[in-house]
């Protein structure tokens, strides 16, 4: 028999690449609900904002006051108070972010070093608990905690004979402890990824750096920050868009005190459109935190992306 005569050339274009013919349904009405969602808690609140701020609203009126155009923004880079909270919001993201990649790499290490023993899924078990916490339960939690007459840690302080400490009580330590609280919750995120890089990478490369005679610090420098550069990159982002609006361990514990030294941008805005019921000025404040917060993401995305490029 001819093959020729019993080959049927294929017309169809599914039966051309050996795959069944699918029907191309439109995609509108199954994007409509997302879109419809989307455009309705987030570009409408997002367009309110920008025509907000550009007016003199208050709550207590029953219309929009006068236009300001730039008025409000201008205003607001002269607030000693919107001032003294963005130099709180970046002091609590550089220094949330630095401790939290020591203490992480440290804790990585460790976990990795006795992942072999029966029980230490229990301990990184218990490691993350905190992660799982709401803020504002942790900013009450470590409230009673630090509590300069009742607290338990000031207890245990002065039996060791170090003595109270006045923590969130006191305008040059309540800053501090919030970046100590802070670590304390979000650190195992950041943990949790290095462990994640480190077990990637492969045994030999630790071999070979060894018998060339590299150090513990080599291995450090050259083997293992290169090789899980981008995971962390991925943490550092979010940890830094975390930071830059935290809100609720501090609202928790301190209020922004004492005396304004716990300010933060997000308690800044609060306040201006929900107590003060300045919705323009405060619609004013919440642009400009987006704005510095896609900003210094983005910077801080390329520089550790080419940091990464060159290690």
């Amino acid at each position: 028999m001819n093959p020729a005569a019993t080959t049927r050339v294929p017309t169809e274009p599914g039966e051309q690449t050996g795959r069944p013919k699918t029907r191309r349904e439109p995609a509108l009405p199954f994007l409509a609900p997302a879109v419809g969602f989307l455009a309705l808690f987030t570009l409408y609140p997002f367009a309110y904002s920008v025509v907000a701020s550009l007016f003199e609203i208050n709550l207590t009126q029953p219309h929009w006051g006068n236009f300001q155009g730039l008025g409000n923004f201008v205003r607001l880079f002269g607030d000693r108070l919107f001032q003294t909270a963005l130099l709180n919001t970046l002091l609590i993201t550089a220094g949330s972010i630095l401790l939290e990649l020591v203490i992480a790499f440290l804790m990585a290490h460790l976990f990795v070093s006795i992942a072999h023993l029966r029980g230490s899924q229990v301990i990184r078990t218990l490691y993350i608990l905190p992660m799982m916490i709401t803020p504002v339960v942790t900013g009450l939690l470590w409230n009673y905690i630090l509590d300069p007459f009742w607290g338990v840690m000031n207890y245990l302080l002065t039996q060791v004979g170090i003595g109270a400490q006045p923590w969130f009580s006191d305008a040059s330590t309540a800053l501090p402890t919030v970046i100590l609280v802070n670590v304390w919750q979000w650190n195992p995120f950041l943990t949790l990824l290095t462990v994640a890089g480190l077990l990637s990478i492969p045994k030999e490369l630790y071999e070979a750096a060894q018998l060339d005679g590299a150090r513990w610090y080599h291995l450090v420098a050259r083997v293992e920050v290169p090789l899980i550069w981008n995971t962390l990159t991925v943490g550092i982002i979010f940890r830094m868009i975390d930071n830059f609006r935290i809100f609720d361990i501090i609202y928790a514990s301190t209020r922004g005190g004492p005396a304004d030294s716990t300010e933060v941008l997000s308690l800044f805005v609060y306040r201006q459109t929900f107590q003060y019921f300045n919705v323009g000025y405060g619609a004013a404040a919440a642009l400009i935190v987006l704005f510095i917060a896609v900003l210094i993401a983005n910077l801080a995305a390329k520089l550790i992306q080419t940091r990464g490029a060159y290690a």
